[in-house]
């Protein structure tokens, strides 16, 4: 639900993100005694990198909020290099009631500024106490998911900010700029004028923040303004009142913080279920302010996550990808000429939302960051933040009730001036940005040239379009994510024990979930011109092949982060 998207501590214990040592499993995954030890395994691997090296030498996060940094597009950093939280300001937005509005039907008192308060802010037990189910709060939420990385400072503020006019006097004033930018600099002239008042006026005298304390990087900038207004959504996402994150374009000021990353959203979201408390769709637009876009396709041809994942059907959690592009994550990472004259890895996973365990399979001549082309697998079940959406279903969507291996193709490349060329160094990334090459909208999203990204069919009959990322289903069945937009991923989805994956010539998943319809990667294909506007020239690097062999060996439940899987790779001979 993000259409204009150009694209408080609850510490987690025990918990070794990727990137630790082999992880202890404390129950047998059964594997015979009698066989020999494999040649690789967790702490023989490479971890994927997260980081970037300066021109003047220093090293500094490389995630998307960073990269979009450098591209001029401030956004909230997903991971504070100096471990300082953000500040997340939410905004209560009210207007003055329009008597002849029959939309305008929302009561905006107290109780319902408390419910914005918990919603955002609120311990998991008072939440759960409120809601009456295992939800979370939008800063217990983040606090968890990043595994404290990229958690929130939240502030609610203590009153309803009260606009001068009615809901259409507000929209016809916001027509050119929108209502998220209007509210947001509405609100910094009404902050700075309520606290130089006697007392700080209605934010009280007991009230601890000025305006640039909300400015935690001292970038000039507000880290981030949530305004939720009183007002019903409309049911089109491309009308005036919706729930999306945009940007002002303002410049940074030092003295006097401008607001730059805002999301707006109706209290309706929050709302209509959960005795009131629902949070989905703040936290799904918060992910958005990280820099990350939605999975779901805007133009409704295919559904290549499965509505499963927190930026697609806003369900369980954020997806290993999601972390690692981030730099909550470092993977894992396996190349296949680690696997030469017959090597083969033993790797174990522990469920990805409770450790952060994961792994790449890398495609050749990989970056070793989240930046690039490779497969991403991660072990899913119904634990920790994901529990309850999972077994429970949110919106009409279910989750994995079972535990498994997901494995999804990424090619989240980066280009820059030449879409025809992508970016394949890290350090210049982190240091002159770049822009996504591929969506998961079928064809691309407006404004954004991912269109130019496909795979041609050799009679011209049709363009195999790329997708950020995307599953590999288990089940192959004849109705999956590439033909049907009501596809919803399931338990069968997932590689379960006993079950292999690999691209050869005798599968169907190459055929079916490959835009080349072969083992051959994305990156196989290099643009050399065009002629006209439609018509591309390209060469196939026929060597650029994915080779890789995987056999889920067990997978066992665990007391501790729900779930161990135990992997088995090699080369496909």
């Amino acid at each position: 639900m993000n259409k204009k998207l150009l694209v408080v501590s609850l510490t987690m214990t025990a918990i070794c993100l990727a990137g630790c040592s082999q992880p202890a499993i404390e129950e047998s995954d059964s594997t015979s005694s009698s066989e020999a030890p494999a040649d690789i395994t967790n702490a023989d691997l490479p971890l994927g990198v997260t980081t970037y090296t300066a021109a003047d030498g220093t090293t500094h996060n490389l995630n998307r909020a960073e990269i979009f940094k450098a591209s001029g597009y401030p956004h909230v950093n997903s991971r504070p290099e100096n471990g300082k939280k953000q500040k997340l300001l939410v905004n209560p937005f009210r207007f003055q009631k329009d008597q002849s509005d029959t939309r305008d039907n929302i009561v905006a008192d107290d109780a319902l500024l408390q419910k914005i308060t918990k919603a955002f802010t609120a311990s998991d037990e008072e939440l759960k106490q409120l809601s009456g189910s295992e939800i979370f709060s939008v800063q217990s939420f983040y606090e968890k998911s990043s595994y404290g990385k990229g958690a929130f400072d939240v502030v609610v503020l203590p009153c309803w900010v009260d606009y001068t006019g009615t809901p259409s006097q507000f929209q016809s004033a916001a027509a050119a700029q929108g209502g998220g930018v209007t509210a947001s600099n509405y609100l910094k002239s009404w902050y700075i004028a309520e606290y130089n008042k006697a007392n700080h006026g209605l934010l009280g005298a007991d009230w601890q923040y000025t305006w640039k304390d909300f400015d935690s990087d001292e970038d000039g900038f507000i880290d981030l303004v949530w305004n939720v207004y009183a007002y019903p959504q409309t049911e089109n996402s491309t009308e005036f009142w919706w729930a999306y994150v945009t940007y002002t374009g303002d410049s940074a000021n030092i003295a006097s913080p401008n607001v730059q990353t805002l999301a707006f959203a109706s209290t309706n979201f929050m709302t209509a279920k959960f005795n009131g408390y629902d949070t989905h769709t703040f936290i799904h637009e918060t992910g958005h302010t990280y820099g990350v876009l939605d999975y779901y396709d805007y133009n409704n041809v295919w559904k290549p996550m499965g509505g499963v994942d927190y930026m697609d059907h806003n369900l369980g959690d954020h997806c290993a990808f999601t972390k690692y592009l981030y730099g909550w994550v470092n993977p894992w990472v396996i190349k296949e000429d680690m696997l030469k004259d017959g090597k083969v890895a033993e790797i174990t996973l522990r469920t990805t939302t409770t450790s952060g365990d994961c792994l790449v399979l890398a495609s050749p001549n990989y970056n070793m960051t989240a930046f690039d082309e490779f497969m991403m697998v991660e072990l899913m079940g119904p634990h920790g933040l994901a529990e309850r959406d999972y077994k429970s279903g949110y919106e009409s969507t279910k989750g994995f009730t079972e535990d498994g291996i997901r494995i999804t193709h990424v090619d989240n490349r980066m280009w820059r001036g030449n879409h025809d060329q992508w970016i394949s160094d890290p350090n210049d990334l982190g240091r002159n940005g770049g822009e996504v090459r591929n969506t998961n909208s079928h064809a691309g999203r407006n404004g954004m040239r991912t269109d130019l990204d496909f795979w041609p069919n050799e009679d011209g009959s049709a363009k195999q379009y790329f997708t950020q990322l995307s599953l590999m289903d288990s089940s192959n069945i004849e109705q999956n994510w590439t033909n049907t937009p009501n596809f919803t991923a399931n338990n069968g989805t997932l590689f379960k024990k006993g079950q292999r994956f690999n691209l050869g010539a005798k599968t169907a998943w190459a055929k079916t979930f490959m835009p080349s319809g072969t083992n051959l990667w994305n990156k196989a294909k290099t643009i050399t011109g065009w002629v006209g506007t439609d018509k591309q020239t390209f060469t196939i690097d026929e060597t650029c092949t994915f080779n890789y062999y995987l056999k889920v060996k067990n997978i066992v439940k665990d007391a501790e982060y729900g779930a161990v899987a135990t992997l088995e790779i090699r080369l496909d001979n």
